[in-house]
């Protein structure tokens, strides 16, 4: 059974999204998938006065259609099944409304390379988004050509699965082995033991701590070989900043991770912290189907 057959994309129309766009094309030819292309005009800033007069006056209805036409002048020509949905109002509730009505299998969206100060006190669309669909995002770094098929593609690279241990792994197992499927990238299973909070405990390797240590390590590794072929992966520290940390260096194209489960938590989530951080693509998948 195909498990991507509809995508949204959600763009904003700025100067990145001719490479979202591009990016969503590419995935759909991949999947053999339609696309939706999804924008919301939204509210200016200003007095509620300024609101009113946008809205009244004329200036609406005139950026919705703007819109519509730049869609359609990008999508002209391409030989995929597309649609497009302009609404007006809050990008991240709009889009919300526009996932729950179409009922996409994938979303993908672009960030904006916001700095982790920015986001921390500004918060950012794609943070929202990730805590606010019900279905998988998939979040695009700026400028990210990798699944567009017009432009070089790295002779390896691999799909880094973040495997928390629980029945959500199944969920990720299932993205994870299309994408490999269709791109024929290796799978790095990777779970991300805490660092202990006393240090000195490392200090023996040999001793009892050391040894523990190792055992529930091959445990664990059998653990993730179970759930699917791939290489399996013990990384220590923080979850979201060791798996940032270990992309790079390791050729890993693409992170799935699961949803957040307590996204109004103080301590950033696994998830939260890739969007943060964001190295490659990170494909969220929510908690709860």
């Amino acid at each position: 059974m195909q498990l991507i057959k509809k995508i949204l994309c959600a763009t904003d129309l700025s100067g990145v999204s001719d490479d979202l766009l591009s990016a969503c094309i590419s995935l759909c030819s991949r999947f053999d998938a339609s696309l939706i292309v999804f924008h919301a005009v939204p509210p200016p800033l200003g007095s509620v006065a300024r609101q009113i007069e946008f809205e009244r006056g004329g200036e609406r209805r005139e950026r919705i259609s703007m819109a519509r036409k730049q869609i359609k002048k990008a999508m002209a020509q391409l030989d995929i099944k597309w649609e497009s949905i302009v609404t007006y109002g809050d990008p991240v509730l709009e889009a919300a409304k526009a996932v729950k009505k179409a009922n996409p299998d994938m979303v993908v969206a672009a960030s904006h390379g916001l700095s982790v100060f920015q986001q921390f006190f500004l918060g950012s669309v794609i943070g929202h988004m990730a805590q606010t669909l019900l279905q998988p995002l998939l979040v695009l770094p700026p400028g990210h050509t990798l699944f567009d098929t017009a432009c070089p593609q790295p002779e390896s690279a691999h799909i880094a699965i973040a495997c928390a241990l629980t029945p959500s792994d199944a969920r990720l197992k299932k993205h994870a082995a299309a994408f490999s499927e269709k791109f024929n990238w290796k799978l790095h299973l990777v779970h991300v033991m805490e660092s202990p909070v006393n240090e000195k405990l490392m200090a023996h390797p040999s001793g009892r701590y050391g040894e523990t240590q190792r055992l529930l390590e091959d445990t664990i590794k059998r653990h993730l070989r179970c759930l699917m072929p791939g290489e399996a992966v013990i990384l220590h520290g923080v979850p979201g900043e060791a798996l940032a940390a270990y992309a790079g260096p390791h050729q890993i194209a693409l992170i799935i991770a699961g949803g957040d489960e307590r996204p109004d938590g103080i301590i950033p989530t696994t998830s939260a912290t890739l969007l943060r951080h964001l190295p490659c693509p990170v494909l969220i998948i929510p908690a709860k189907p």
